[in-house]
């Protein structure tokens, strides 16, 4: 039986030595017990009514148990002496009864090698007795690389086997080796030896079977009990030696327990028998008027016994936790609660309130844990404090509520923010009964505001038709006038533009007159800035339809006619390609930047037929042939890596204008991206097309793909385009290159 440890806490470094120390220890015991408990008092020896010294018996035997095995031992002889068989079998052999030295001379045998059958050889584990192995040079091909005479390295008879593959064993001769059992010998010898084990048996035998439940009568005796006898012998121990030490009717009972249990070939070799006298305590104890519960004090250093046997105080620390876990919540929940209402709760009544709370919560919790322990006067004082506590928290409480007559004055008086922190705490906007005070409070605010922001901001919490939305609205269109005409004075027409945009939504209804003449005056300083015709028509228009006038409209009419004139088509003229391009340019800009204007459809006519007409005009004007500038012009190209390369992508078709003495000889298209180099593919075909029309300054179609060819598809075709040559270069039906004029391969 193993020896258990185990490490008690020590409540007194002196041992009890008589009853009233035991006592004294018990006490001390107790109270260091107690405040391992949930919730212990402060003086918990107040609760002990009595303690009951006592004093228990316990014997402890160590027990040393020898096992001897009996085994076989062999080894090589001196010489080759005759053969004698078996003298003795294991299992007859008592080894209790022996000594080492006579076991081995009586059973000291000589016997045949039993690997080498008694020769002293055995057969080669190289060859396995063949007396020849494999040439390593050859493998036992016979032919190996070598150099000949003339000094050529080449595949010939193997030198290391003389060509016959297998070498002479090195390992040994004739295919026998000397056998290692018995040294060439042909004898072993055989003899008995019997080898010892140990080991220990532990047993603890105790006067009260009660004590059986303390770890500390399992080990480090010593340190809880006096050792009153020790026996000791080199065998098992008898009764007649222990009878003077212990009561006989104690041992009539118990001896028969200290009995080891022995396997084959084990002996006791020493047994230690110890007796020790234990001290002990019962304390009794109640809390107010609870029944008497008894603990128990084992051992010199009055170990406690588990915290689950107490009752009393379980019982009222459950109580007392109760009570702690509902102070908690109320003095938690209820300022929490209040900051959960709104920032308004947020001031010093929220602070007295929490404090006033936390004391009352901490003083009946003292009330509780007094009254559970039947402290009648303390707990009546602790409760006068939590009662008072509670009613200035009650107090607290009230200040801390919003008040409709507050929010009021603050109106009437100026401090808006702080009626609206009021207001917000009784209900908020969409409280019906506030009605009137938020509408107060919305007037009040717009009113005192510059901004026009927040005087739309509070305009559109007003509701349309009443009194206080009309004085708001007046204050609103009188704000934006000043705010609008002063921007416009200092040339900033976006912000008088935001300002205007911002009170919209409020002054269109009533005062849309107002807002008419504000925006013309808006276009009219556009106007003034701008410094292109489509601008001008375009502020002048918005001026118009804001506030028309005969002045803007006699503006509009000539505008209109100068744009007429720069859309209208005409003949090209005898100028130069680049100076006709730019004008087609221009001209596609000036619709573009024009648009479709809604509101004249004969001016939206021209800009659709000048846009087409520029269009036309371009796509006429043949990329082959044209100077570089008037390429780069025609398609926007962009300069390639050298000065006689121009490249464009478009449609993820790659259009490449090869230049020679600066004009374009030649161009061809491919697929932009590498994944998608068919030109004729349905994503190309169209940009394909487009761009090989620019080209050749007329619209065509892409080439169809060659027939076959005895069995074959052609991999390229070529034909003319008035005096321009094309070559298509095709992966079966699939068009992969473009090569319009002068492009070499």
């Amino acid at each position: 039986m193993s020896r258990p440890s185990h490490a008690p806490q020590a409540t007194d470094a002196m041992p009890p030595v008589d009853a009233e120390a035991i006592k004294h220890a018990a006490v001390q015991a107790f109270a260091e017990w107690t405040r391992r408990l949930p919730v212990p008092p402060a003086n918990p020896t107040d609760f002990i009514r009595s303690v009951e010294p006592l004093a228990r018996r316990a014997c402890r035997l160590y027990s040393t148990i020898t096992e001897r095995q009996v085994v076989w031992k062999e080894g090589a002889t001196q010489g080759s002496p005759r053969v004698t068989g078996l003298r003795r079998q294991a299992d007859s052999v008592d080894p209790w009864a022996e000594t080492h030295a006579s076991l081995r001379e009586s059973s000291l045998s000589i016997l045949e090698c039993t690997p080498c059958g008694g020769r002293g050889t055995v057969s080669c584990s190289n060859c396995g007795g063949r007396e020849h192995v494999q040439c390593s040079h050859c493998k036992g091909s016979r032919k190996a690389y070598g150099y000949a005479s003339n000094g050529s390295h080449r595949l010939m008879n193997c030198r290391s086997c003389g060509a016959r593959g297998m070498v002479p064993c090195p390992s040994c001769r004739s295919g026998q080796v000397t056998c290692s059992t018995c040294q060439g010998r042909g004898r072993q010898q055989r003899w008995l030896e019997f080898i010892e084990s140990v080991r220990f048996d532990f047993l603890v035998m105790l006067e009260d079977e009660e004590l059986r439940r303390l770890l500390w009568t399992k080990g480090d005796m010593e340190k809880d009990a006096k050792l009153l006898g020790e026996i000791s012998a080199n065998s098992v121990l008898t009764r007649e030696k222990v009878a003077p030490h212990l009561p006989e009717d104690w041992l009539q009972e118990h001896w028969g327990k200290t009995q080891v249990r022995l396997k084959p070939h084990e002996r006791v070799t020493r047994q230690s028998f110890q007796v020790f006298e234990t001290p002990a305590a019962r304390v009794t104890y109640t809390i107010a008027n609870a029944p008497p519960t008894t603990v128990e004090f084992e051992g010199q250093r009055m170990l406690a016994p588990p915290t689950s046997e107490d009752h009393q105080f379980a019982a009222r620390a459950r109580k007392v936790r109760a009570a702690r876990m509902m102070l908690i919540a109320l003095s938690v929940g209820i300022p929490l609660l209040y900051l959960l209402r709104g920032a308004y709760f947020w001031n010093a009544s929220w602070v007295g309130l929490s404090a006033f709370l936390g004391s009352s919560a901490i003083l009946a919790e003292r009330f509780v844990r007094d009254g559970t322990l039947g402290q009648k006067k303390k707990a009546r004082s602790w409760g006068v404090g939590a009662a008072v506590s509670a009613l200035l928290a009650g107090v607290m409480a009230l200040s801390a509520e919003p008040r409709l007559g507050d929010a009021r004055r603050h109106i009437q008086e100026g401090r808006l923010d702080t009626a609206r922190t009021e207001l917000l705490a009784l209900g908020g906007p969409e409280a019906r009964a506030l009605q009137k005070e938020w509408t107060d409070l919305h007037l009040a605010h717009a009113l005192q505001q510059r901004q026009v922001d927040e005087v739309v901001k509070d305009a559109l919490l007003l509701k349309p038709g009443t009194s206080a939305r009309s004085k708001v609205d007046q204050h609103l269109l009188a704000l934006t006038r000043q705010q609008v005409l002063a921007a416009l004075e200092r040339d900033e027409v976006g912000s008088a533009s935001t300002l205007l945009a911002s009170a919209r939504p409020v002054l269109e209804l009533g005062f849309s007159k107002d807002l008419g003449e504000l925006t013309a005056r808006i276009h009219d300083a556009e106007h003034a800035a701008c410094t292109t015709a489509p601008c001008r028509w375009k502020a002048l228009s918005a001026a118009h339809r804001a506030e028309p006038t005969p002045n803007r409209e006699n503006q509009l009419g000539r505008v209109r006619a100068t744009l007429v004139a720069h859309l209208t088509p005409a003949p090209r003229p005898k100028v130069a390609t680049l100076e006709w391009v730019q004008h087609l340019h221009k001209t596609a800009a000036l619709a573009r930047e024009l648009g479709t204007p809604s509101a004249d459809a004969q001016l939206g006519e021209h800009v659709r037929q000048a846009e087409v007409w520029a269009r036309e005009e371009q796509e006429r004007i043949p990329l082959i042939g044209a100077e570089r500038a008037v390429a780069i012009s025609l398609l926007q190209l962009t300069a390639g890596s050298t000065p006689d390369l121009l490249s464009k992508t478009t449609g993820s078709v790659s259009l490449s204008c090869v230049l020679k003495n600066g004009r374009c000889v030649g161009a061809y298209l491919v697929g932009a991206e590498k994944e998608g180099r068919v030109l004729n593919h349905s994503k190309r075909a169209e940009a394909t097309k487009e761009l090989l029309s620019r080209v050749l300054g007329h619209p065509v179609e892409l080439p169809s793909a060659p027939s076959s060819r005895s069995g074959r598809a052609p991999t390229q075709s070529t034909w003319k385009d008035g005096g321009v040559t094309l070559l298509a270069r095709w992966n079966g039906t699939y068009l992969v290159e473009l090569r319009v004029g002068e492009v070499k391969p």
